[in-house]
Formats: C-alpha cells, sequence, structure tokens
C-alpha cells in the first residue's frame, strides 16, 4: 500500500511539471497573440481567453494530436534526459543479486523503469563519465519532490492564514445608510441578483471590495459616503456585482490554487497576475455597457478618484475590489476611452478563438499516438478464453487469424495493459538500431526496419556519453546469431533470447558462453521472473511499482509479450515485479523475464501503438526490440 501510495504521488508530481511545462509554453503564445491582437480583441474576450490556460492546467489527461507541437521538435535528447529522470526516481538505486529456484546467479544490469537493477560492481563501466550523475538523478529528483511539497505546505498555510485573519479583522459594523442600501438593492434587482450580499463597513479595506465564496459580502471603506457622490457609489456597486455576477471570487480561488500546486513556475505567476489585470479591465468593460455616455465619462472619473483617495487593495484571495495599481487604473482608462475596441471585437473573436485553440491543442496535446488496437482490414475473432488468476483480469481479446498473433486486454489491482500472444516462437527476432553508439531508435521504426508486423521494448542501455538517445545496448546484445555488442567484455551479465529452435534460453552467461548455446536473438536484463515454471520473485520483487515490459514463454512454445501501462493517475499506476510475474503464471509460462520498462514500455502492432503512453514526447528512441517477423 505505502508503495502504491509513493507511486501516486511521484504520478502527480510527475503531473504536475509536465503540464507546468506545457502551460509555460502556451501562456508565451498567449501573450504574444494578446500583444498582437490587442487593439482587435474586446476586453471581456481578452479575459475569456485566460480560461483556456486554468483547463489546461486543470485537465488530468490530454489527447495526442497529430498538431502537438512535440511530434514536430527533434526531442530525442530531452526527451530521454526526461524520461530517464523519472525512471531513475520512482525507487532507489541499489545493487541487487536474485537467486532463482534454478540455482542460476542473476547479475543485474541497468533498469530505466526503476533503476532499482543496476549495474553490478562487477559489470559498470569505467568509461561512463555519468557515473557519478547517474546515481544522482534520483536523489535531486526526490529532493524536488519533497521542496514541492513544502512550497506548497508554505503557501497554503499562508493563504489560510491570511484570509483567515482578514475575515476576522473587518469586523462586523452593517451599512444603515438608506440612501447607499437603495441604491445597491435597485441595482441587484436589475442584474437580478437574488442571493443576499450585505454591506459593511471597515477600517481594513482601503477599496470598496467584494468577499466571501459561500456568504459574499462587499465591503465599504468607512466614510466612502462622503467621499464619494451617490452616482458614483452607484458606479462602484455595479462594478462589485458584475463580479459576483461573473463568479470572479471562485476563479480568483481557483488560480491561488493552481499557483500553489506551481509555485516553483514564475511564469505562471506573471499569467495570473495578467489576468486580474484582464479581469478587472472586462469587469469595467461590462459596467461601461450599462450605462451611457455621460456616465461613462464619470464612471473614469471614479476610478481616478479611487487610485487618488485609496492605496492598493491587500492581496487577498477571496476579495475582488475596483480599486487596483495605478498602472492598472491606467489601462482601464485607456480602455473606457476607446471606443473602437467594443465595435471591432465582434469581427476579430474568432479569429482569436481560432488562433488560442490551435495553441492550446498544439501545446497541451501530446505527440501522436494510436493507443486503440489497430487490426483493420483483418479478420478477426473474439477469443473466449479466461485466464483466472490474482494479477490479470481478461477483459477482451483480440485474434489476428492472417498473422498469427492474439492481442488482449489486462487489469490489475493498480494497471492496465496488453498481453500479445505469438505461437510460432521462430518468428521472434531482434530488432538493433543501425546506428549503435550513435542514436537510438523507436519501436515502431524498429518494427518496421525489420519489416515486421508487431514488436515491444527490449533490452536496457545506457548513456556515457550524456546524450540521452538510447544509442548504447548494456550487456550483450545478439542479432540472428551474431554478438552485435558487448561492452561488458567476458564478464557474466543475465540474458534474455531464444536458440535456433525457437526456445527462450535465459540466466548468466558471459560472451563466449552464448556460442555454445546456439542462441539466435538476445539482450540483456534481468530479474528472470520464472524459471522452468517456478517462481524466482520473492516479495513484490523490491523495485516499487512502474511502467514494465516483459518477455515470456508457455511450453508449446507460445510467445507472450507483456506491456504494463504506468505514472498515469487517471488511467494505470503501473505494476510491481510481482504483478508482472502473476501476469506471465496466469498465461500458463514456464519461463519469463523483466525488460526494460518506465519510459521505455510501449507494445506496437501494425505500425500502431497500442498502449498508453505516458511521455508527452510520444516514444523513446531505444536501441533495441524483440520484433515479431511475417
Amino acid at each position: 500500500m505505502l508503495t502504491l501510495l509513493m507511486a501516486n504521488y511521484l504520478s502527480l508530481f510527475n503531473w504536475v511539471l509536465t503540464t507546468s511545462a506545457k502551460a509555460s509554453i502556451f501562456i508565451v503564445f498567449l501573450l504574444g497573440v494578446k500583444f498582437v491582437l490587442r487593439h482587435k480583441l474586446g476586453a471581456r474576450f481578452q479575459y475569456m481567453l485566460w480560461s483556456v490556460l486554468i483547463i489546461g492546467l486543470v485537465l488530468p489527461w490530454t489527447p495526442n494530436t497529430p498538431i502537438s507541437v512535440y511530434n514536430y521538435l527533434d526531442s530525442s535528447h530531452i526527451q530521454q534526459k526526461i524520461a530517464a529522470i523519472v525512471d531513475r526516481t520512482t525507487q532507489s538505486f541499489s545493487t541487487i543479486v536474485n537467486t532463482n529456484k534454478s540455482g542460476v546467479n542473476q547479475t543485474v544490469v541497468v533498469d530505466s523503469n526503476s533503476n532499482k537493477a543496476v549495474v553490478s560492481t562487477e559489470t559498470q563501466r569505467p568509461s561512463d563519465g555519468n557515473a557519478n550523475s547517474w546515481t544522482a538523478f534520483p536523489i535531486v529528483y526526490k529532493l524536488m519532490y519533497y521542496i514541492w511539497l513544502l512550497g506548497i505546505l508554505i503557501l497554503t498555510v499562508l493563504t489560510v492564514i491570511v484570509n483567515k485573519q482578514f475575515s476576522k479583522d473587518i469586523g462586523q459594523a452593517r451599512v444603515t445608510d438608506l440612501s447607499l442600501l437603495s441604491e445597491f438593492n435597485s441595482l441587484k434587482v436589475e442584474l437580478k441578483i437574488k442571493t443576499e450580499i450585505p454591506l459593511f463597513k471597515s477600517r481594513h479595506v482601503n477599496s470598496p471590495s467584494l468577499l466571501g465564496l459561500i456568504y459574499p459580502r462587499l465591503l465599504l471603506p468607512i466614510g466612502i459616503e462622503q467621499t464619494f457622490s451617490l452616482e458614483q457609489v452607484n458606479h462602484i456597486f455595479l462594478h462589485e456585482l458584475i463580479h459576483f455576477k461573473r463568479k470572479d471570487i471562485w476563479v480568483n480561488w481557483l488560480t491561488q490554487v493552481l499557483i500553489i500546486c506551481h509555485w516553483f513556475n514564475p511564469l505562471i505567476w506573471y499569467a495570473f497576475y495578467r489576468m486580474r489585470e484582464d479581469q478587472e479591465i472586462s469587469c469595467d468593460a461590462l459596467a461601461r455597457s450599462r450605462i451611457d455616455t455621460e456616465q461613462s465619462n464619470d464612471y473614469a472619473n471614479t476610478l481616478i478618484k479611487l487610485a487618488e483617495t485609496y492605496s492598493t487593495v491587500p492581496r487577498v484571495e477571496g476579495l475582488a475590489s475596483l480599486c487596483g495599481s495605478n498602472s492598472q487604473i491606467k489601462k482601464r482608462l485607456i480602455m473606457l476611452q476607446n471606443r473602437k475596441i467594443k465595435q471591432a471585437s465582434v469581427k476579430w473573436s474568432l479569429l482569436g478563438v481560432l488562433v488560442i485553440g490551435l495553441i492550446a491543442f498544439a501545446t497541451f496535446t501530446s505527440a501522436q499516438v494510436n493507443a486503440s488496437p489497430a487490426l483493420e482490414g483483418r479478420d478477426l475473432n473474439v477469443s473466449q478464453e479466461i485466464r483466472g488468476g490474482q494479477a490479470s483480469g481478461l477483459t477482451k481479446g483480440i485474434a489476428d487469424s492472417t498473422s498469427g498473433i492474439t492481442v488482449e486486454d489486462i487489469t490489475g489491482p493498480s494497471f492496465k495493459g496488453k498481453v500479445m500472444l505469438i505461437k510460432d516462437p521462430t518468428r521472434v527476432k531482434l530488432a538493433v538500431t543501425k546506428e549503435i553508439g550513435v542514436k537510438g531508435e523507436r519501436v515502431s521504426e524498429l518494427v518496421k526496419n525489420m519489416g515486421a508486423i508487431a514488436g515491444i521494448n527490449a533490452g536496457g542501455f545506457y548513456d556515457p556519453n550524456g546524450k540521452g538517445n538510447g544509442a548504447y545496448p548494456d550487456g550483450l546484445t545478439v542479432q540472428d546469431g551474431k554478438l552485435v555488442d558487448n561492452n561488458v567484455g567476458e564478464k557474466e551479465v543475465n540474458i534474455v533470447g531464444f536458440d535456433d529452435q525457437g526456445k527462450m534460453v535465459l540466466g548468466n552467461m558471459t560472451a563466449n558462453q552464448l556460442e555454445g548455446q546456439h542462441i539466435s536473438e538476445a539482450v540483456t536484463f534481468a530479474p528472470n521472473l520464472i524459471v522452468e515454471g517456478k517462481s524466482a520473485i520473492s516479495g513484490d520483487g523490491g523495485w516499487g511499482i512502474a511502467p514494465r515490459t516483459g518477455i515470456g514463454q508457455m511450453a508449446d512454445g507460445t510467445v507472450i509479450f507483456v506491456v504494463i501501462d504506468g505514472r498515469q493517475p487517471t488511467w494505470s499506476i503501473g505494476a510491481t515485479l510481482r504483478d508482472l510475474m502473476n501476469v506471465f503464471e496466469d498465461y500458463h509460462a514456464v519461463n519469463a523475464v523483466n525488460l526494460d520498462g518506465g519510459s521505455s514500455s510501449e507494445m506496437v502492432h501494425q505500425g500502431k501503438v497500442l498502449n498508453k503512453l505516458w511521455n508527452i514526447f510520444g516514444e523513446r528512441y531505444v536501441p533495441t526490440a524483440f520484433v515479431v517477423t511475417p
């Protein structure tokens, strides 16, 4: 349970960071559009544009679209670095040496889905200049997480204290002036407001202000009736009642919550500061639309007089005030004098909606991947075989009779995922990036380059030069019977692969030992989950909860691909190693091994990504993939 809660918290933190980054890009574009069209868009419309930012910050999930900016970024370096940092902080680094029941010692290698499995002291590479930073990443990221929580706690406490103290200080002195009450009640009737909004006088407010979410009240500075004429007081009442009618206090509280969650992002602070300015200007525009030309001039004089008489209002989230800073008052006066804006806004509003809508879709959505099974144009049959078990529940199965592949959905206590069954094991091959040491490839590219039908990510990788592009396979890599990469010399590492008869081979081996095993395809990874029908995992596996990828084989030779989604609180948190092992047991695997997971976990079929990737950049660059040939 504790592990599940931690995974939820880290998933929330990852979501906040990702959303904050997307919002920053949107804010820059939004401010640019507002500047270019500042003389074309009406004040109320400009205020409405900020609602797009609010919606983008609160949505727990956004779709993958072809117009996302992340489709067109050369993002391999950024993507790999972000993914690596996130992967390495789901759990702490440690060295794990597992002993399975068959007596084979396993040397654990780099796992980008948890970093709980690392290169043992025997297999670390002295040439890797990033070894120190590698182990520092999870510490730094966890420190960031706790600093973020501390910042939220401090700001929340301060916000509550300031607002409670302010509410306590204002007192309960009701306004008894009949002329003020008459003007106020008349305006309420005119605006069709039935809610009881009492008037109070207080020496602790220096500007007329609306306060309160559930029990709203209008606060007036003492002596306002002597300073302002009854008509000017009427303008003040109108402005504040428009705030109430538009639910601006609710909006202000929501933005304050978002600021607290994203307190580390100065662009969001600035954006909501600008939004509050637009809120007042928009309110002025609505008020002006309800009064004639002569009164409009008097409304402007009221603003000037407020600026001269009262200082800036206190920064209280539950407060909506007519007054503001001198620069804000100046902007509002310019707006009141500019009558062309009101007329021009109608014909430019459509353009503004279109531009901001496109920007929002381009910045808040993720790179396009198709997360639906894609077997169009084939003979599909629903699989009726239901496998019971504690780890997974089969929700549906789709059999592709022309390719001999079955894809099934699985669910567990904290995860959702995909299982792919390949009846003929000799069709499973290893795809390796064409540019080892230069650049990795996406799983979909590896599948396509091999002329294959389907595939999953395979072995782990390391990053000796800090490029973060998935170029360096870790351990021993065998393709078509040839050792194509070896970064461990003659040291033993745990390998997983297939011999030339299609039988799964797993266990500790050296490069020389590979030759005698007739191994056709293999990568290095660990730990083994099931060996010769027996469980090789104790407890939950000790790696925490994360996206997972695994490969196994049944007694009849059927190969099992498993990919489990994670780090998506509204979809799938992830799985432990025991969860993954239980899935293989449910499918009657006699051998099964954990593969690289986390940001790398991916299943592709017919050019489509079947699982839901959490990364905004879409597919990660990896060095190897197990693929299914025609």
